[in-house]
């Protein structure tokens, strides 16, 4: 062996060792990136506010945890049948009665164990509501509605408002046909409404108008004013097909605020 490769082996030697402990060291570790101030809520909306976004009725888009308090609840007195029902068959009497439509067809039903609606013999749609002579209600968020309901024949029952300015609006939302009774709340605010047509403006070659009859008729897509509403019920917007084909409603609440008229 040459004295010049005597000398650079111990060389590579040295070096392919130091390489090796090298890689075999751990990865020192990284400073994290500091973080991002989050962007504001509400940036970036049309007109640049901030502050939580608001949706219908000025209602926060995300909610509340807030829970309104019980207006009435309504459960019809148990008492012989009445058709049509009469401001006598509300349990609460501190509400007024208010029916629409074919009023001789609006029963009020009485079996041993519940009394409840029937339509089944309304000869064309029909409406009931009830007010509060001493106050609007006020259904804005967190206002909510509780149905209690066991329909028939593809019957769907929504919620009707009158609005203080007089206006008449109907849900898109109702509850469906059941076998049994069944509960649904409906928080007010997330509704959809329609403008109800309350009498028969048509006037064509064929008829004049009737503005004396009760028509019932959802038409338009419509926003009420929840802060004040002057009554509140239901409809299934449908005439009646006798007992294979009505809307029964056994009990009712409202959740919400009271607004002195």
């Amino acid at each position: 062996m040459s004295s010049a490769l005597k000398v650079l082996l111990p060389a590579l030697v040295v070096a392919v060792m130091a390489q090796a402990l090298f890689a075999q060291a751990p990865a020192a570790p990284q400073t994290p990136a500091a973080p991002q101030a989050p962007a504001a809520r509400g940036a970036g909306r049309a007109g640049g506010g901030t502050g939580p976004a608001r949706g219908a009725n000025g209602a926060p888009t995300f909610g509340t945890d807030e829970n309104a308090a019980l207006i009435f609840e309504e459960h019809w007195t148990n008492a012989p049948l009445t058709q049509p029902m009469k401001q006598e068959n509300l349990g609460n009497q501190n509400l007024r009665l208010h029916l629409y439509g074919d009023l001789a067809g609006i029963r009020k039903t009485q079996h041993p164990t519940e009394d409840y609606t029937y339509t089944g013999e309304a000869r064309n749609n029909w409406m009931i509501t009830v007010s509060d002579p001493s106050n609007y209600w006020d259904l804005r968020l967190p206002g909510k509605v509780m149905l209690r309901t066991r329909n028939t024949g593809y019957r769907q029952t929504h919620i009707v408002v009158r609005t203080a300015d007089g206006k008449y609006f109907v849900s898109e939302e109702g509850s469906p046909e059941s076998m049994a009774w069944m509960n649904r709340d409906y928080i007010v605010s997330d509704l959809h409404w329609r403008t109800l047509t309350m009498i028969d403006t048509l006037n064509s070659e064929r008829r004049p108008p009737a503005p004396d009859r009760a028509v019932i008729v959802a038409a338009g897509v419509g926003t009420p004013d929840l802060s004040k509403v002057d009554e509140l019920g239901f409809t299934d917007l449908m005439p009646g097909g006798f007992i294979p084909s009505t809307t029964r409603v056994n009990s009712w609440a409202v959740y919400g605020k009271k607004v002195p008229r």
